[in-house]
């Protein structure tokens, strides 16, 4: 849920209520990238981040989440980070800004600024470690059918975060892609897991026909529906997915 400036000024009330040594609790959020090991000590929940946020991929959490509320967070499912890039026509990627703009916003360094250049982000410096992609390869699609390959080809680090092949390991029959994450240098901003069609969406309509599908939804469907019933109950989805960095 998304809140409001008011929202976050009544926040900061009710945190103070609520007690500041309440935990991050059982699920880590992702946080927007430059959010430090004291983010939550710095964070005065303004909301100028995701103000900021080109893309309205900074959310905020409501008030169910203690001493988290109104602080921001990244959901890769609903909306990736794009890293402040826009892709052009010619399909390359183009940075919007001389350094990512929440941080650039943030009053408090909660979230620290980091320079926009692809040589900064490859780095990976450790307050832009939102987290790191995790690829089920008995999910993807790529490898178990030659097709698909979104999550490389939309990687804002392709060929650095996210690769074609693994290297050093020969792959015998292949004639797509097989993409690998290399955690070197993945800054988990979740553009791999907001494409991949492996996903709930298609999952739930494969099981109710009367679910209206995209056309890129149907294109992947049956096959989605055949790795998912191998793979059995209690599969976590998408096949391609990013955690919290321990």
């Amino acid at each position: 849920m998304k809140l409001k400036r008011r929202s976050f000024l009544k926040g900061v009330v009710l945190i103070g209520l609520a007690g500041i040594g309440l935990g991050e609790g059982d699920a880590p959020a992702i946080r927007p990238p430059g959010a430090a090991r004291d983010f939550l000590a710095r964070c005065i929940r303004c909301g100028k981040c995701g103000e900021a946020c080109p893309y309205d991929s900074i959310k905020f959490f409501d008030i169910s989440a203690g001493a988290k509320v109104a602080t921001p967070y990244i959901d890769p499912v609903e909306t990736p980070c794009y890293l402040c890039l826009r892709r052009t026509s010619e399909g390359r990627d183009e940075p919007l800004s001389e350094y990512l703009l929440c941080g650039e916003a943030c009053p408090t360094g909660a979230l620290r600024k980091i320079r926009n250049d692809r040589d900064t982000l490859l780095a990976l410096p450790e307050e832009l470690k939102m987290g790191v992609s995790v690829l089920n390869r008995d999910l993807c699609l790529a490898w178990q059918y030659d097709s698909c390959g979104e999550c490389y080809y939309n990687c804002p680090l392709r060929d650095d975060a996210m690769l074609a092949y693994p290297p050093n390991e020969v792959i015998e029959g292949a004639v797509g892609i097989r993409p690998h994450v290399n955690e070197r240098h993945c800054v988990g901003c979740g553009m791999c897991n907001y494409v991949c069609p492996v996903n709930e969406r298609i999952a739930r309509a494969t099981m109710e026909p009367g679910r209206k599908l995209t056309y890129f939804e149907e294109r992947y469907a049956a096959m989605v529906r055949n790795v998912i019933g191998r793979a059995g109950p209690g599969v976590e989805l998408p096949a391609v997915r990013v955690v919290k960095r321990v």
